[in-house]
């Protein structure tokens, strides 16, 4: 069943804080050390100021004075860099914890979903909304949160030496701050619709750049850049909405430091006449309004960076909250399924529909005893692909049930169900990495005997052994060119390298030449020994050492024929040429 988990974007944020408690701490313990240097700076040149000001001036004293200043000012400036180390490694640990979290939420979601979103808009998701939270933390994050205990701070301690310009301040910062949540809140809301547009755009380059090998021969290469360029217009007309809607706090600032210097002054000459306050009080006034400024100007840009993280933080809370159909497991949890043997597959009155559609599959019921090789056949749009989608827990049946020597598929978890169903997909890929890792996927616990057993089984041994390194040549996109049909055979070892007990062959020798193909059919005959196989395949050839094959169409079982019925009716769909058509059931076969 699917599950959901519903959060918000700053508890999304507070959660990923809270794996790096000690960055976080640290970065807070000097970020209150810097305030306090800016804090200290004006009140050493306030008594600087009285004591040179004051008749008496002692040059020991205002010496001392100078040296705890540039003391202080030497402190806040390695304060403020040990802060930006540690605001920089709590933001990017905080981003990576998200693409993980993203990533297997989007990869663990419904497989219809998934396959209908562009890869490049996925990328996007992921890492497009991850990068700009680990950025917006790192360089705005605990920054704006010392600005604003500056400004706080500095606004507190002109009310103290100063109650009126204090209170005149004070009121100003609150109108300031009122209008300061109005423009987030819309900004936020436009950041948020920009996003989904840059999400969407990327969706369209990766599928541009997908189907350039069929837009070239019908003429329309140019189509894809023109498309984009378009939206490439659009996008910039709403980030530049969102953008202007977060900078209109600077205006903002220079007006509060034009009044507020305007108040402070105007109290503080007039209590400079009334001999209230020394010409060194008047200096501090002009200092922390000043100072008040540059944190206020920081954040009319930090703003933007803010708005743009809680915009990221919300499209990432909606992912997360959307239906994920396997709820979180561990490892640990206790094993439904005993180790090893082959496993007998059952289906019982299932039924599916993609969405609101016609069902893909209706009332569909049959079983494979264990150690047994099933072929299904049908045409394009039977139901095969999808029955496959079932039996590996990538979609739940709208009723009816699919197990695992008698358990419910969607009963066990992710990790034990990939320990005991593995599947050969005509859709299988190789990494740009070596032969070895393209096998094991990157798991370094299998030894090389095994693979070398298993390439020698599919006969491909030799061939591996003449590439340049051997198993550590790397081949996929950008490394060693291989055929469709050796291709094929390395992704065919990865699914034959581990134990398991059932095998699905999902039209995955539909790539091979015919010698290969006869290699492979004798592997399955020799896998069989240990696991039950599916095989749904192009090929009737493939299909002759099947035990029993299944026919689907329009969803449904049409027909299950029988060991012995087997040779003569693959005979009979030859000799009637429906290779193509993925053998068309005879009528009354």
């Amino acid at each position: 069943m699917a599950s959901v988990t519903s959060t918000t974007g700053p508890r999304l944020a507070l959660d990923g804080l809270r794996g790096s408690k000690g960055l976080v701490v640290s970065g807070f313990a000097v970020l209150l050390v810097s305030v306090a240097c800016e804090f200290a700076g004006p009140l050493l040149i306030r008594d600087y100021v009285d004591r040179a000001t004051g008749g008496h001036a002692d040059a020991g004293a205002l010496f001392s004075t100078a040296t705890w200043y540039l003391a202080v000012a030497v402190v806040g400036i390695l304060a403020s860099l040990a802060m930006g180390y540690f605001a920089a490694q709590s933001g990017w640990r905080v981003a990576d914890r998200l693409r993980v979290r993203l990533l297997r939420h989007v990869l663990g979601g419904r497989v219809l979903d998934l396959e209908s979103r562009p890869p490049g808009e996925v990328l996007e998701t992921v890492e497009g909304n991850a990068d700009i939270i680990g950025k917006s933390i790192a360089e705005a994050g605990f920054r704006m949160i010392g600005n604003l205990l500056m400004v706080a701070g500095m606004i507190a301690i002109i009310f103290a030496v100063v109650p009126a310009a204090g209170l005149g301040v004070t009121l100003l910062v609150v109108l300031v701050a009122i209008v300061l949540v109005k423009l987030t809140h819309r900004s936020i809301g436009l950041w948020k619709t920009a996003r989904a547009m840059k999400a969407e755009l990327f969706g369209f380059i990766g599928d541009g750049l997908a189907a350039r090998d069929d837009l070239l021969p019908l003429g329309a290469s140019r189509w894809p850049g023109t498309r984009a360029r378009g939206s490439l217009e659009n996008l910039l007309v709403a980030e530049r909405k969102a953008y202007v809607g977060g900078r209109a706090f600077w205006p903002l600032t220079q007006l509060f430091f034009a009044v507020s210097l305007g108040i402070g002054f105007a109290v503080g000459l007039n209590m400079l006449g009334v001999q209230q306050i020394s010409i060194g009080g008047l200096t501090l006034i002009y200092l922390y309004v000043d100072r008040v400024r540059g944190p206020l100007e920081e954040l009319s840009a930090q703003v933007d960076q803010m708005q743009r993280l809680f915009a990221a933080l919300g499209v990432a809370a909606n992912v997360l909250s959307t239906p994920s159909l396997h709820q979180e497991t561990t490892t640990s949890a206790p094993s439904l399924l005993p180790a090893g043997g082959a496993r007998g597959v059952a289906f019982t009155d299932v039924t599916f529909s993609y969405d609101d559609g016609p069902p893909a599959l209706r009332n569909v019921t049959f079983d494979v005893p264990s150690g047994e090789v099933l072929g299904v056949v049908g045409r394009t749009g039977s139901g095969k692909t999808t029955m496959v989608n079932l039996l590996c827990g990538l979609a739940s049946p709208d009723e009816g049930r699919v197990t695992l020597d008698g358990v419910d598929v969607h009963e066990l978890a992710p990790h034990e169900l990939a320990r005991h169903v593995v599947v050969l997909s005509q859709r299988s890929h190789l990494f740009t990495a070596t032969v070895r890792d393209n096998i094991t996927l990157f798991d370094d616990a299998l030894p090389d005997s095994v693979l070398w057993t298993t390439l020698s089984d599919l006969g491909i041994e030799q061939w591996v052994r003449s590439l340049p390194e051997g198993l550590d040549t790397v081949v996929g996109t950008g490394g060693q060119t291989v055929s469709a049909g050796q291709a094929q055979l390395i992704v065919g070892a990865r699914a034959l390298v581990r134990p398991s007990g059932l095998l699905i062959i999902d039209e995955g020798t539909s790539r091979l030449d015919e010698e290969t193909s006869r290699r492979w059919s004798a592997l399955i005959e020799r896998a069989r020994t240990d696991r039950t196989v599916i095989m749904i395949a192009h090929r009737l050839e493939t299909l002759r050492y099947a035990d029993s094959l299944l026919v689907l169409a329009q969803g449904q079982v049409r027909d299950r024929i029988g060991r012995a019925e087997v040779p003569s009716y693959l005979d009979a769909q030859s000799a009637r040429s429906w290779m193509d058509d993925l053998v068309e059931p005879m009528r009354g076969a």
